[in-house]
Protein backbone atom coordinates (compact mmCIF):
# COMPACT_ATOMS: atom_id res chain seq x y z
CA UNK A 1 0.00 0.00 0.00
CA UNK A 2 1.11 3.80 -0.87
CA UNK A 3 0.31 6.21 1.20
CA UNK A 4 -1.86 9.32 -0.14
CA UNK A 5 0.79 11.92 -1.17
CA UNK A 6 0.45 15.56 -3.15
CA UNK A 7 1.96 14.45 -6.03
CA UNK A 8 4.87 17.40 -6.11
CA UNK A 9 8.23 15.33 -5.98
CA UNK A 10 9.60 14.39 -9.15
CA UNK A 11 12.02 11.67 -9.55
CA UNK A 12 15.12 13.95 -11.26
CA UNK A 13 15.25 15.90 -8.05
CA UNK A 14 14.34 12.83 -5.75
CA UNK A 15 16.17 13.42 -2.22
CA UNK A 16 16.89 9.81 -2.07
CA UNK A 17 20.98 8.46 -1.94
CA UNK A 18 20.93 7.48 -5.43
CA UNK A 19 24.06 6.51 -7.25
CA UNK A 20 22.14 7.63 -10.52
CA UNK A 21 19.47 9.22 -12.56
CA UNK A 22 18.79 8.53 -15.83
CA UNK A 23 19.23 12.41 -17.03
CA UNK A 24 16.17 11.61 -20.05
CA UNK A 25 14.14 12.36 -16.79
CA UNK A 26 14.94 16.00 -17.71
CA UNK A 27 15.71 15.63 -21.26
CA UNK A 28 12.11 14.35 -22.16
CA UNK A 29 10.56 16.86 -20.08
CA UNK A 30 9.28 14.06 -17.86
CA UNK A 31 10.29 16.74 -14.65
CA UNK A 32 6.84 17.79 -14.17
CA UNK A 33 4.81 17.35 -10.45
CA UNK A 34 1.84 15.12 -10.91
CA UNK A 35 -1.80 15.09 -9.06
CA UNK A 36 -2.16 14.26 -5.02
CA UNK A 37 -3.33 10.63 -4.98
CA UNK A 38 -5.32 8.79 -1.80
CA UNK A 39 -3.67 5.73 -0.54
CA UNK A 40 -3.73 3.39 -3.46
CA UNK A 41 -2.98 -0.63 -3.48
CA UNK A 42 -0.02 -1.58 -5.30
CA UNK A 43 1.13 -5.35 -6.52
CA UNK A 44 4.41 -6.41 -7.58
CA UNK A 45 4.96 -8.99 -10.26
CA UNK A 46 8.13 -10.49 -11.97
CA UNK A 47 8.26 -11.27 -15.57
CA UNK A 48 7.14 -14.86 -16.68
CA UNK A 49 7.89 -14.43 -20.93
CA UNK A 50 10.28 -12.05 -22.91
CA UNK A 51 8.06 -8.85 -23.88
CA UNK A 52 8.78 -4.97 -24.32
CA UNK A 53 6.72 -1.84 -22.09
CA UNK A 54 3.20 -2.52 -24.38
CA UNK A 55 2.99 -6.33 -23.81
CA UNK A 56 4.11 -6.10 -20.16
CA UNK A 57 1.94 -3.54 -18.51
CA UNK A 58 -0.63 -4.97 -21.34
CA UNK A 59 -0.61 -8.34 -19.64
CA UNK A 60 -2.06 -6.41 -16.36
CA UNK A 61 -5.11 -4.25 -18.09
CA UNK A 62 -6.05 -3.60 -21.48
CA UNK A 63 -5.95 0.31 -20.52
CA UNK A 64 -2.25 1.26 -19.23
CA UNK A 65 -3.48 4.35 -17.88
CA UNK A 66 -5.19 2.00 -14.99
CA UNK A 67 -1.59 1.08 -14.32
CA UNK A 68 0.28 4.34 -14.00
CA UNK A 69 1.39 5.79 -10.62
CA UNK A 70 2.83 9.28 -10.17
CA UNK A 71 6.78 9.93 -9.80
CA UNK A 72 5.79 10.33 -6.28
CA UNK A 73 4.21 7.66 -5.52
CA UNK A 74 7.32 5.86 -7.55
CA UNK A 75 9.35 7.40 -5.13
CA UNK A 76 7.59 6.70 -2.05
CA UNK A 77 8.13 2.86 -3.16
CA UNK A 78 11.71 3.39 -3.44
CA UNK A 79 11.66 4.93 0.35
CA UNK A 80 9.15 2.78 2.09
CA UNK A 81 9.21 -0.52 0.10
CA UNK A 82 12.82 -1.09 -0.84
CA UNK A 83 12.84 -4.70 0.03
CA UNK A 84 10.61 -5.37 -3.07
CA UNK A 85 13.07 -3.61 -5.71
CA UNK A 86 14.44 -7.03 -7.59
CA UNK A 87 17.72 -7.68 -6.09
CA UNK A 88 20.81 -8.05 -8.07
CA UNK A 89 21.47 -5.31 -10.38
CA UNK A 90 17.64 -6.42 -12.28
CA UNK A 91 15.06 -3.62 -12.98
CA UNK A 92 11.51 -3.08 -11.48
CA UNK A 93 9.62 -0.97 -13.75
CA UNK A 94 7.33 1.50 -13.01
CA UNK A 95 4.96 2.86 -15.60
CA UNK A 96 4.00 7.22 -15.43
CA UNK A 97 2.78 9.92 -17.12
CA UNK A 98 3.89 13.06 -18.29
CA UNK A 99 2.67 15.64 -20.65
CA UNK A 100 0.20 13.09 -21.74
CA UNK A 101 3.25 10.21 -22.98
CA UNK A 102 3.96 7.43 -21.20
CA UNK A 103 7.09 6.49 -20.02
CA UNK A 104 8.44 3.53 -17.92
CA UNK A 105 10.63 4.07 -14.75
CA UNK A 106 12.79 1.28 -14.01
CA UNK A 107 15.00 1.12 -10.46
CA UNK A 108 17.99 -0.88 -10.44
CA UNK A 109 19.16 -2.08 -6.61
CA UNK A 110 22.63 -3.23 -6.46
CA UNK A 111 23.84 -5.21 -3.63
CA UNK A 112 25.68 -2.32 -2.29
CA UNK A 113 22.03 -0.51 -1.22
CA UNK A 114 22.74 2.11 -3.89
CA UNK A 115 20.16 2.39 -6.98
CA UNK A 116 20.44 3.34 -10.45
CA UNK A 117 16.88 4.78 -11.93
CA UNK A 118 16.66 4.98 -15.47
CA UNK A 119 13.19 5.84 -17.80
CA UNK A 120 12.53 5.50 -21.50
CA UNK A 121 9.29 5.73 -23.53
CA UNK A 122 6.82 3.53 -22.95
CA UNK A 123 6.74 2.05 -26.45
CA UNK A 124 10.45 1.60 -26.43
CA UNK A 125 10.68 -2.13 -28.38
CA UNK A 126 13.15 -3.35 -26.74
CA UNK A 127 11.83 -6.99 -25.40
CA UNK A 128 13.17 -7.63 -21.80
CA UNK A 129 15.13 -10.95 -21.21
CA UNK A 130 11.97 -12.91 -18.68
CA UNK A 131 15.55 -14.99 -17.43
CA UNK A 132 16.46 -11.46 -15.90
CA UNK A 133 13.23 -12.16 -13.59
CA UNK A 134 12.60 -8.09 -13.97
CA UNK A 135 9.41 -6.81 -12.20
CA UNK A 136 6.84 -4.47 -12.32
CA UNK A 137 5.27 -2.86 -9.88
Amino acid sequence: MLDACDGKRTIARVELPLYYIDPSFKDWGTDVAGEARPATPVAVYEMAENANFAKIFGSLADDPSKLILTQDQIIQFMEKHRNWLHQDCWATFFLFRSSYEFFVAYVFRHSGGYLLVDVDRFDYAFAWDAGDRCRLV
